[in-house]
């Protein structure tokens, strides 16, 4: 019993102080305010959590689907102390005032000191649901947690989705990738059956500062999603996600695929690769130039 539990510690001091909860900077890797199917209409809505007792001014960008946001809408919140400022239906009139859907950059102001970095640490979650649209009355929804810039996918790591349901009847499932990269990148996804096969292998281009959302080609049942990066910036960072949707119901599942160095599809990537993975010193002071849309001192 001691030894595992010596090796469970030695493992944990592993993990970069500071981003095990709270962080300075986050993405919330899908986000909403649009028509879905069967009559249903999705929106997200943002909470942050000020954990500090003096005030923390606090920027939400917004980056459209599909299109490069070399500048990008953004809301400065002052966060009061020990303060949870919500934000509801995020896109809509109250927020960015947009139709669709997207990605948020949320950070602490870039004009602080952050010395030491904890000082501008703060939390980010997120909801996005509908109205029942099958007339059952009721809402349903996901869960999107705001990812610390930390846990992003890079060149040397992957990220993964299990459990994965797609079978064209019952479940379909949905690949997303936001991006935190000054530069197109090429991203693979390989989709891997309950055991292990590799049963397709697809790709995308995601846009600077981007996000996309394309339904899943391949069936799968119960498989896994391995998500890594084929062409980018040597300091590209991603934030890959799946999301399944239950047909019958509309009720949808979100899973974020997070970084990590260990990968099954590790020896084929880097093979593949038009560069080894490289270990870019990490930014967590990105900003895309901003264009105010509304502020709360």
């Amino acid at each position: 019993m001691r030894i595992v539990l010596l090796v469970l510690f030695v493992g944990v001091a592993f993990v970069p102080a500071g981003h095990a909860q709270l962080s300075a900077d986050w993405m919330v890797a899908a986000s909403a305010h649009t028509n879905g199917v069967g009559g249903t209409f999705w929106m997200s809505d943002v909470s942050l959590h000020n954990p500090h007792d003096f005030t923390l001014p606090v920027v939400v960008q917004f980056l459209p689907s599909g299109t490069e946001n070399w500048q990008a809408d953004y809301l400065l919140i002052d966060l009061y102390p020990w303060e949870t400022y919500n934000l509801w239906d995020i896109l809509g009139d109250n927020g960015f005032a947009f139709n669709g859907t997207g990605a948020l950059m949320v950070y602490a102001d870039t004009a602080l000191a952050c010395d030491p970095i904890e000082d501008c640490h703060f939390l980010v979650t997120s909801r996005t649901y509908t109205v029942d649209g099958w007339g059952f009355g009721g809402e349903f929804g996901q869960t999107i947690p705001g990812v610390d810039v930390w846990r992003a996918v890079d060149w040397a790591s992957f990220g993964y989705a299990a459990g994965i349901l797609n079978d064209g009847q019952y479940f379909r499932c949905n690949v997303g990738i936001a991006s935190q990269t000054a530069g197109w990148t090429v991203v693979r996804v390989d989709v891997q059956d309950a055991v292990g096969n590799i049963l397709a292998t697809h790709e995308y281009e995601v846009p600077p500062f981007g996000h996309i959302q394309r339904r899943l080609p391949t069936t799968v049942t119960g498989g896994s999603l391995v998500f890594y990066l084929m062409e980018g910036p040597d300091n590209a960072l991603i934030f890959p996600y799946a999301s399944v949707v239950d047909q019958v119901t509309g009720d949808p599942s979100y899973q974020p695929a997070l970084y990590s160095v260990v990968g099954v599809s590790a020896t084929k990537a880097l093979a593949e690769r038009d560069r080894p993975p490289a270990h870019p010193e990490r930014s967590t002071r990105v900003e895309v130039p901003r264009q105010a849309v509304g502020r709360r001192k």
